[in-house]
């Protein structure tokens, strides 16, 4: 318990890189703006699920640790994310029709979305397992607020081939790797795990786990 302390100190102190900060939050912003079109939403509907998208997860998790939300409080991340959401609304919405590519740059988003929420907690010194939600809720809570505008069921809440699980796992792999090794390798990790069981649960058709038919026809 020492040693992971003692390590969970040392990596409190790596400030949040900026640069991935943004990246993350303009290919999850591209991502989202690329679904929405692909639900037939009107324009400015598909730009604003792009920005919510891309800003959600991050405002949410500066929120709960009680900090400025840096996407308000920095000027250039709403355009750049407005930016992505035009690029993916553009020249997106048809590539991501396709499973694979679809599944692929999800993973990615999704993995460097986590990192971003894992590690802004770490550096505000929380607990493991609050470290661990902020990093889920960083990765899920944009995707939820867009689904539900463009009247879908939240998929993070559905049977969404194992879309909680592999945003669990990844962010626990981000956490292994950042703690005994470095940032980067947490990063590499969460991206490799979430994308690697997105692609598998969804080719493969492993639903999410479930409750007993009894259960949920209860």
């Amino acid at each position: 318990m020492d040693f992971l302390n003692s390590n969970l100190s040392m990596q409190s102190a790596q400030s949040l890189p900026v640069w991935l900060e943004l990246a993350a939050m303009m290919i999850t912003g591209l991502f989202g703006a690329a679904v929405a079109r692909g639900r037939n939403t009107p324009i400015y509907g598909t730009l604003l699920c792009g920005v919510i998208v891309g800003l959600g997860g991050g405002m949410t998790r500066d929120m709960l640790l009680n900090v400025k939300p840096v996407a308000i409080y920095t000027w250039y991340y709403i355009p750049a994310i407005l930016f992505a959401a035009v690029v993916g609304a553009l020249f997106f919405s048809r590539i991501i029709k396709q499973q694979i590519p679809n599944l692929l740059i999800d993973g990615v988003a999704m993995g460097l979305l986590i990192s971003i929420g894992a590690q802004k907690a770490l550096v505000h010194e929380t607990p493991i397992f609050a470290a661990l939600f902020c990093g889920v809720a960083t990765a899920s809570v944009g995707g939820m607020i867009a689904d539900v505008l463009t009247q879908n069921r939240a998929e993070v809440v559905s049977q969404a081939h194992w879309l909680g699980v592999s945003l669990t796992l990844g962010t626990v792999g981000y956490l292994a790797g950042s703690i005994f090794f470095n940032f980067y390798v947490g990063v590499v990790v969460a991206v490799v795990v979430t994308t690697a069981l997105r692609v598998l649960s969804v080719t493969k058709n492993w639903p999410s786990p479930n409750w007993s038919k009894q259960g949920a026809n209860s």
